[in-house]
């Protein structure tokens, strides 16, 4: 016999729960979590029907404000039982059976969005839960994730909740192949015959179609919380840094949306200036994950599409523009910076010009994320290697292992966007030739 001793620590365990029978799902866990001596916070709102602390609850309760009552709550959850229950879909009922279900929908969505502001739209609330240092959050679907995302620490959901597992496939990128996993709600088990899996795959690829009107408006409430994912990705880079004591400053702008200072941070914020305010780059980012979530290219709507974009990036040019001003146009800041005595920088291609701050500062610099499709600024203006038979074009949904047709739809990509694209990226020709003094060309 083999017997294994070591040290054994109690976590901090945050739960985001749902009201009725899913309450009584995520009680049991915390239950057993209390018995094996963790520490259990429960997120709850005001509203909340069944969720109620008292003098013998072991768990802690965190409550946040939403502006409806217990009544409001109380008719959702009746309407959605009584869809469930009592008006099944039938091949004769499928689309009155999905208008009902559009109406709850719209309601649950409303209470979703609601509760999610009420916690993550809480500066008060979020400093506390960073304070809390938790290990891991529980949740039941639904703006779990993000609070996960947010405070930086690993989510499991604790039960399927959408049919065919939609938000939690979409939103929160679980990963279910359709050929394996049971759609939910479909009353399939995981022992799936050779019919059942045909049932299934086409049980999802419905789910996705219908959902996808309904649950739309989601794509656009993640990518404004997470500012496109791309402050996100920085800001677990800065950690690791910090972690490793490197010396950490950040260039952010007056007008930032995400990226703010305060007592806890250990990275050094430098601020710059530029003549717009949060309210212009909220607009701009709204306007980018509407353009590419809702208006997706096809082969008919190819040219509108990019018209469309047209408008965008001329928006997000002045944007741009404007940082970069900035920063290199400011000399006061670029003393500032020459005399940090920087080894390198670390840029996003979204925010141009970080080559141009790191060839002032004669530095290296490294791009941290693919943004531009096809990574047009990214080869012209970093001149970032990327073999278009090997390397997938950023948006392009294509994988690192190319098939043939894949390598030759890949080239045409490039080629397609370098033509497309140079009309409208070709002022920052004049630009970085201005800051450089020299002619150059993207």
């Amino acid at each position: 016999k083999l017997t294994l001793l070591g040290t054994v620590f109690c976590g901090n365990v945050l739960i985001w729960p749902t009201e009725g029978s899913h309450w009584l799902n995520i009680k049991i866990i915390i239950q057993e979590l209390i018995r094996r001596e963790h520490n259990v916070t429960v997120l709850v709102s005001n509203a909340s029907l069944f969720m109620t602390s008292h003098d013998e609850t072991a768990e802690k309760f965190e409550v946040y404000f939403v502006p409806f009552g217990k009544n409001h709550l109380d008719s959702l959850i009746k309407d959605i039982v009584n869809l469930w229950l009592y008006n099944k879909p039938t091949a004769l009922t499928f689309w009155k059976f999905y208008k009902e279900l559009e109406k709850v929908v719209n309601k649950m969505n409303e209470v979703n969005r609601h509760s999610c502001d009420g916690v993550l739209a809480s500066q008060d609330l979020m400093a506390r839960l960073q304070r809390g240092k938790y290990d891991v959050l529980l949740s039941d679907p639904v703006c779990g994730d993000l609070i996960a995302l947010k405070l930086r620490i690993p989510f499991v959901y604790s039960l399927r909740f959408t049919p065919a597992s939609t938000v939690e496939r979409h939103c929160g990128k679980m990963p279910a192949p359709p050929s394996y996993v049971p759609a939910a709600l479909s009353e399939l088990t995981d022992k799936l015959s050779f019919r059942e899996r045909i049932k299934n795959i086409v049980s999802y690829r419905l789910q996705d179609y219908v959902f996808q009107s309904y649950w739309g408006e989601w794509d656009l409430y993640y990518s404004e919380i997470l500012e496109g994912s791309h402050w996100l990705n920085i800001k677990i880079i800065i950690q690791e840094l910090i972690r490793r004591e490197h010396n950490v400053t950040v260039l952010v702008s007056n007008a930032s949306l995400f990226m703010t200072s305060h007592d806890e941070t250990a990275e050094k914020f430098e601020v710059y200036f530029v003549p717009f305010g949060k309210n212009h780059l909220d607009s701009l980012i709204k306007d980018i994950v509407n353009l590419w979530l809702y208006n997706k290219p096809t082969a008919l709507t190819f040219w509108k599409f990019y018209k469309e974009l047209e408008k965008v990036v001329n928006k997000m040019n002045e944007v741009n523009r404007h940082s970069c001003d900035g920063v290199l146009a400011s000399q006061d800041l670029m003393a500032r910076l020459q005399r940090g005595k920087y080894d390198v920088l670390l840029s996003d291609p979204v925010c141009l010009c970080g080559d141009l701050i790191a060839l002032k500062l004669r530095i290296p610099f490294v791009y941290s994320l693919r943004f531009t499709p096809a990574s047009t600024v990214e080869r012209h203006c970093g001149k970032m290697p990327s073999p278009p038979s090997y390397v997938p074009a950023a948006l392009s949904e294509l994988t690192d292992k190319l098939s043939f047709r894949e390598r030759i739809k890949n080239i045409v990509s490039y080629r397609l966007q370098d033509y497309v694209f140079q009309s409208y990226w070709g002022e920052w020709d004049l630009y970085y030739s201005e800051i450089l003094g020299k002619h150059l060309t993207l």
